[in-house]
Order: structure tokens, then sequence, then C-alpha cells
């Protein structure tokens, strides 16, 4: 030191530059998690940021693990069930390690196994020693090491008091081991992320209880709409016959003497009939779209238009069967009957000397037809015959027997079962061809 000048020298322990260094990146890393992780309420989105804001800065590869029914929305439980890998990220392929969407059950002795039982974070400084790591898979295990990761911290994420599951980070050559002081900046990590998933968990699960309200509204709408519907045309279509039925007993009653009873009780019977006809459509069309999911199952159309044919007896013309076995739907077997009588009800009123029922393939559509080769359909009409009591001044009419109901409860149920009914030409020289369509099961019969 020379006259005024005065200089300051600063002596300090080699590590102190470095650590501070260390201290300002992992400061860094926390504030960059507290912004990119959480930006969705989507569980798996969520552990795929915690994954993304690990990789490469402190992990090689992160892995998190999550029970399926956190996934769900449901309050995670037992872990016996296993978990699933739902997000993944690393500095390369990271083909040894289990890839996202594997279900794993971690064992006792692995580092995941004790951190899911002891609710604490585990230390793998040499990963091919660190417990029982190995036993999880020993081939799998084998090539991981070979791939370069040697070092591993389990953290079990947890909130609220609750396991969702455990995050694993690993570091490969070129990254030093994990350390104990390692163990805190990845637990803040995690303890973060735990956080943002839980409420997407909750989130999830109100969304799915909201969906489920919704769908359970609709469904009681569709009820009352069609109880409404039901007393509209029960109360439109049932006045005739009754009204034609009591003109008779009245009759009947004022002139005993001018009666023939064996036709009065002939017509009548009629009437009753046509009633009772009426009625069960109407109560077929209230039911359409009612029946539980649990009510579907398994039908060979092949099989169920041999039968339905088989046992008709009285048909003007017996059907002609072009079947292929095997083209399977999912549906109430009754309602698709119900389907098959009225097209065959349809067809013997119209035809004039041949029905034909084929099953068959079109791409991934099981296809039920009934074919008549009556007067056909007109275009312009083609639309218009699947409303309820439709008529028509073709040979179609009404006046041809049946309920006026049967098309409008054929179309009604193969909309439920997520199908179509349409008629279109039956050949180059007339005649109609009504064409159920419906998607082709995925169970196995």
């Amino acid at each position: 030191m020379t006259g005024t000048d005065e200089w300051l020298l600063a002596v300090s322990e080699p590590g102190i530059g470095q650590f501070a260094l260390r201290a300002r990146e992992r400061l860094g890393l926390l504030c960059d998690a507290g912004s990119r992780i959480g930006t969705t309420l989507d569980v798996t989105r969520t552990a795929e940021e915690l994954a993304q804001v690990a990789v490469p800065r402190f992990a090689d590869y992160v892995a998190v693990d999550l029970a399926d029914c956190v996934l769900r929305g449901d309050e995670p439980g037992s872990m016996d069930a296993g978990l699933r890998r739902v997000a993944f990220a690393g500095v390369g392929e990271g083909a040894a390690l289990y890839q996202r969407g594997t279900l794993i059950y971690p064992l006792p002795s692995t580092p995941q196994g004790r951190s899911l039982a002891t609710e604490q974070s585990v230390l793998g400084s040499v990963l091919f020693t660190t417990y029982g790591w190995p036993a999880q898979d020993p081939e799998h295990g084998r090539r991981i090491c070979e791939q370069g990761i040697h070092s591993l911290i389990t953290v079990p994420m947890r909130a609220r008091s609750v396991t969702l599951g455990v995050v694993s980070l690993y570091r490969a050559t070129g990254k030093d081991a994990f350390e104990e002081d390692d163990l805190d900046l990845a637990e803040e990590l995690v303890g973060r992320a735990a956080v943002c998933v839980d409420n997407a968990r909750h989130y999830t699960r109100e969304h799915a209880i909201s969906a489920e309200l919704e769908r359970v509204t609709a469904s009681l709408q569709q009820a009352l709409d069609r109880q409404r519907c039901f007393t509209t045309d029960a109360s439109h279509e049932l006045r005739t016959p009754l009204a034609g039925l009591r003109v008779k007993l009245e009759e009947a009653q004022l002139h005993p003497d001018e009666t023939n009873l064996a036709d009065l009780v002939k017509h009548s019977l009629r009437d009753v009939e046509r009633l009772q006809a009426i009625i069960s459509d109407l109560l077929m069309l209230a039911r359409i779209g009612a029946a539980p999911p649990a009510a579907l199952e398994p039908v060979d159309l092949a099989l169920l238009a041999e039968a339905g044919t088989a046992r008709r007896t009285g048909d003007p013309h017996p059907a002609r069967l072009d079947l292929t076995v095997g083209m399977t739907a999912d549906a109430v077997p009754e309602q698709i009957h119900r389907v098959l009588d009225n097209l065959l009800d349809n067809a013997q009123r119209h035809a004039a000397r041949d029905v034909v029922v084929t099953v068959r393939r079109a791409g991934g559509i099981a296809e039920l037809s009934v074919a008549d080769d009556g007067a056909g359909v007109p275009p312009a009409e083609r639309e218009y015959i699947f409303q309820r009591f439709a008529r028509l001044d073709t040979a179609r009419s009404r006046d041809r027997g049946g309920t006026g109901l049967g098309l409008a409860v054929a179309r009604d149920i193969a909309r439920a079962h997520h199908g179509t009914l349409h008629v279109e030409d039956a050949s180059s020289s007339g005649g109609a061809r009504f064409v159920l369509r419906l998607p082709l099961s995925t169970r196995t019969a």
C-alpha cells in the first residue's frame, strides 16, 4: 500500500466458488421447475414436465411411475396392482430402461420398492450393487449398466401424506454419481411435482364425475323425451281403433237382434289385436336405448337370421338365406331379433314371390339385409317410411297390414346399437332391400 491507494486481498477455500456456482444452478433449476411443472391439469402431462425439467441438468434419465388409479383420478391405495410408467425422458434413446406405458411391479428389495414401503428416498451411488436392484430383472439390469447408467435416486411421489407413485432419477457416464446432498434437490423437485399431479388427479376425478352427471342427465332427458313421445303417439294412434271398437259394441248393444255375433267378435278381436300390436311397438320404442351395457353380448347375425327365419310359420314367401357365419356384433339379442322380424314382416307383405335374407361383412361392419321383389320404395319416400305411423300412397301403405311402427322401431334399435338402417333398390328390376349395419364386435362370442 502506497500513499492513499488501498488494496483488498480476499483469501478463501478453493471449493467456495464451485459451491456457489452449484447452488446457483440448483436454484435456477428449482425456479424453472416452478414455472414449467403443472402448466396443465393433466396427470400424464405434469409427470412429463417433471422429467423434462430434470433432464439433462440434474439427471440423464428420469422415469415417473404412478398407480393406474391416479391416472383415472381415483384416490391412490395399495401399490400391489403395480405402477404405470407414465413419463420418461433421457439424454439418449434409453432403450434399456422400461419405456412409457410399461406396467411395473417393483420388488421390495429394489430402491423403488424400498421407497414405496418406507416412504423415504433411496440413494444408489453404485447402481448394480444397490440393495436388490438387479433382482427385478437381472438381464434387463445388466443391459442398463452396459449402457453406462451407474447411479440412481428414487423418491416417493407423495401429496397430502398419500403416495401417488415413485420417481427414478438416473445418471450415466459423463456425470458424477449422485451424492447425499443431491437427495434434497431430488425431493424438492418431486415434492413440487407431486402437488401438481395431485391437483391434476382431483381435476380428472371431478371432470369424470361431471361427465358422468352430464351422461346421466342426457339419459334422463332421452327417457323423458321417449315418455312424451310415447304419450303423444299413444293418444294419437290408439284413439281411432278404440273409437271404432266402441261404435261396434254400442251398435250391438242398441240392436242386439240385428247383430251378427260371430261377425262382431271377429272384427272386435281384429281391433284388439291391432291395439295390442301398437301398444307393444310403442313400449319397445320407449325401451330402446335404455338397456345397460351389461345387457350387450356378442351376437352372430348369421345364426340369429337362421334361427329367426326358422321359427316363422305361415309366411307366404319362405325366405332364402345367404349367410356368412362369424359376423358378430355387440347387441341386445332380443332387440336385433325384433329388427329382423319387423323387416321380414315388411318384406312378406310386399313381396311378389321372393324374400332373401343376407348376412355379410362390409369392411369393419356386420351387415344384415332383407330384400323382396315387390314394388320397391321411391327414392323420395325412403326416409319418410321410417317415421312413426308413416303412410304411403304406394303398395307399401299401412292398409296392407302392420302398425305403422315397425320400421321406426327397427331404425331406433339400429341407432341405439351405433348402427344404421336404410332402404335401397333390391335389384335393377325393382324391389326393396332393407340394410342393417352394425359395428363388428371386439369381443369373442
